[in-house]
């Protein structure tokens, strides 16, 4: 850069300052105030805090405005450059990650889904790895690159102490032409915090970056530091000796006139809150695994060795029997039959004479044949039953008639024989089936009545007569 054929000498820290001081002065003229500016140079505030340029004018009501100014030239670039905080990404992304973890492990205790006493320890273990890697790397891809990790010295100390406005001043050759992703964050995050930015010419001059907010934008409260000079600071050491702004840096005098050299990183965050959350969900997680694994035991035995279990206890079964009774006629296989020779085989012919071998007689083919049982049968069941019964015939003959009329109109019937269940002597007809409940008999009736006209009445019986004989 050039200026009438000489080439321009790019400022020094200290003429950046009184460059910047001045620009101030001009910025804040029209301000309404009671009394003078006051403007100071290297100022040093308690733990460790610096401004290269403090000023300072009564308010028209109670207080002072205060302005500071943090000057940077090519040789401290290190103040306004940036930095990953990759501790502290680690330890967000780890916290992050042990909190979902967390969350999994609750909401699947409670559901049921991956829990030691469901599925075993291997799948919850699985289960929380997973989840836990998974959004450690998802913490990691898509939060790097905020503000939070960005670490700026001159921002991160501004954060630690309040005053009205707070300004940063740049030499016009901090950033070189490969460096502008430093600018552009160092912009960015003044306007975030609200803090103004002026870039200082190799020719004097001032430019206007970034206006300081007007209103509070970071929401924590900043404690008020009581700046003192450099030359009253020397004072103070060495006429009091050891004090509390000694006390900040272990005793070491030179961290305090020349704070810059090595510092740059005092500003960093501590780790206390994600160490505590992680502390706290780690209790959870334990607590919820302890509770499955007193749900348990749920015992997941080696298929082989089960498999051999039962061939051995195969050994001392009693094996069913072969031959299988029954009540019913038996079907030849693979030969043809007639209905009716299998009906004969199973049906005692009824006459008047021998009415008590048809005790019980049941309908097949629509009443063309019967089938007689005798009171045993009923008594087979100590349940009560339900019929739908039709009418009471007086003899075995008129039972038989009655069947069959009803059989011809496609109705199922049956009668059953007084005296299985009392000391009469009359066939109750009844249609459809012996029914074990009430409610299912009166449905019945009511379809019968419906569909085929029939006016039935509901009879209990109670298979008990025999026994009270006996």
């Amino acid at each position: 850069m050039e200026s009438a054929g000489k080439p321009l000498k790019f400022l020094s820290e200290e003429d950046i300052k009184h460059v910047a001081v001045g620009f101030l002065k001009t910025h804040y003229k029209y301000r309404p105030r009671s009394g003078e500016t006051k403007v100071q140079l290297d100022m040093r505030g308690e733990g460790g805090i610096v401004a290269d340029g403090v000023l300072r004018f009564p308010k028209e009501e109670d207080g002072f405005f205060t302005a500071t100014v943090e000057a940077t030239a090519r040789e401290t670039k290190d103040e306004v450059f940036y930095r990953i905080q990759r501790t502290l990404l680690v330890w967000d992304a780890v916290t992050f990650s042990i909190i979902c973890t967390t969350i999994m492990v609750v909401w699947t205790h409670f559901d049921g889904t991956y829990a030691l006493h469901t599925d075993g320890v291997y799948w919850r273990v699985f289960s929380m790895l997973a989840c836990l890697i998974g959004s450690f790397l998802f913490y990691q891809l898509f939060f790097r690159r905020q503000f939070r990790y960005h670490y700026i010295y001159a921002i991160e100390q501004f954060k630690r102490y309040h005053a009205d406005e707070q300004w940063i001043a740049i030499g016009q050759d901090v950033f070189g032409p490969d460096e502008g992703k430093y600018k552009d964050e160092l912009r960015a995050q003044c306007v975030n915090n609200g803090f103004g930015l002026m870039i200082i010419h190799p020719d004097r001059s001032a430019r206007l970056l970034a206006s300081p907010a007007r209103q509070k934008v970071i929401k924590k409260d900043r404690k008020v530091v009581n700046f003192v000079g450099l030359d009253d600071l020397r004072t103070t050491f060495r006429n009091s000796g050891y004090t509390k702004w000694l006390s900040a840096f272990n005793g070491n005098l030179k961290n305090w006139i020349q704070p810059r050299l090595g510092e740059t990183q005092r500003f960093k965050r501590h780790y206390y809150h994600q160490q505590t959350l992680a502390a706290i969900s780690i209790c959870v997680i334990a607590g919820m695994l302890y509770l499955e694994w007193t749900k348990r035991p749920v015992i997941y035995v080696d298929e082989w060795l089960h498999q051999e279990e039962l061939k051995e206890k195969q050994k001392n079964l009693i094996k069913e029997s072969e031959v299988v009774i029954i009540d019913a006629p038996i079907v030849p296989f693979n030969e043809d039959f007639e209905l009716a020779d299998l009906l004969e085989q199973n049906t005692t012919v009824a006459d008047l004479e021998t009415k008590k071998e048809g005790e019980i007689i049941l309908s097949v083919n629509n009443g063309k044949d019967l089938i007689y049982y005798d009171c045993e049968r009923f008594y087979q069941s100590d349940a009560e039953q339900f019929l739908l019964v039709y009418r009471l015939s007086g003899d075995l003959t008129t039972a038989i008639r009655d069947i069959k009329a009803l059989g011809e109109r496609q109705i199922d019937a049956g009668a059953i024989w007084e005296g299985c269940f009392s000391s009469l002597q009359n066939y109750y007809i009844f249609v459809d089936q012996m029914m074990s409940d009430s409610i299912i008999a009166a449905s019945r009736a009511q379809l019968y009545e419906d569909n085929y006209n029939l006016k039935l009445s509901i009879k209990k019986i109670e298979p008990t007569y025999l026994n009270q004989n006996n």
